[in-house]
């Protein structure tokens, strides 16, 4: 099901190319329409994962990833579908993270027992503020995109300040996700921070994008600058997700997260 959800996406993707050539109504709806089939397909996809696993569907890179591809496209669904022109970066960004996920070794893709350390009512608490803070995070960058190509100004605008609210939003589902991976931490292993790799880039990140919200009062701050600043912190947070468990593996740091 994830491969036609994929080519859903591209079929979305032509005909939000189209909208943005020809303003004609018909094709954003009908890239509208596609993108949320395809979030309709992703969705069943995720519940069969979790039918056939028999637990929550987040316990590997891969299952979180497939997770933050899936609220990024339904968020990214939410914030646009009544918005001409402002589609197409999050669509993009989806395909390109439903792209590196459809390419992983088979292995990679396999279902595994849930580790005993995963089996706690935090697990999926953690993970689901994570993917949606996640997910909000490239909505945000999704609409930075759309906004930087935006030719009238009055559209871009309202894009910019989407990208704002979706930012925002992201930050607040990651403090969340932070505070409940604490407890979970003190619960699983007797401490709520240790200073742990993914912990500490989790941090950073979560500094980057507080820093956004601080820095929006200033006027030289607003518009295409903020929107370029939205777009590489969202490289951030993709470092975050595959950057980071890949140093940790390569320089053989000590970890206690499994991705």
């Amino acid at each position: 099901m994830w491969t036609i959800g994929y080519g859903l996406l591209w079929m979305a993707l032509i005909f939000y190319g189209l909208e943005w050539r020809t303003d004609r109504r018909w094709a954003r709806w009908a890239a509208v329409g596609l993108t949320a089939v395809a979030g309709g397909v992703w969705t069943a996809a995720l519940a069969e994962r979790w039918q056939v696993s028999g637990h929550w569907p987040m316990s590997t890179r891969y299952e979180f990833g497939l997770a933050f591809a899936w609220a990024l496209l339904l968020l990214h669904l939410l914030a646009t579908a009544d918005t001409p022109r402002a589609g197409g970066g999050g669509v993009l960004l989806a395909l390109a993270l439903a792209t590196w996920l459809l390419t992983r070794p088979p292995g990679l893709r396999t279902i595994i027992p849930l580790p005993p350390a995963l089996r706690s009512i935090w697990f999926p608490l953690h993970t689901l503020s994570a993917a949606l803070a996640y997910g909000l995070f490239g909505v945000a960058a999704g609409l930075a995109l759309t906004g930087l190509m935006e030719r009238e100004e009055a559209a871009r605008n309202g894009l910019l300040r989407r990208m704002e609210r979706a930012a925002d939003w992201g930050f607040l589902w990651l403090t969340l996700s932070i505070f409940l991976g604490g407890i979970w931490a003190r619960d699983a292993w007797g401490r709520y921070w240790g200073w742990d790799p993914k912990e500490t880039w989790t941090l950073i990140v979560w500094l980057e994008y507080l820093i956004v919200r601080h820095l929006r009062p200033l006027p030289t701050w607003r518009g295409r600058r903020q929107a370029v600043l939205v777009l590489l912190l969202f490289a951030g947070v993709l470092f975050l997700w595959i950057g980071v468990p890949w140093i940790v593996r390569i320089a053989r740091l000590n970890s206690l997260h499994g991705f």
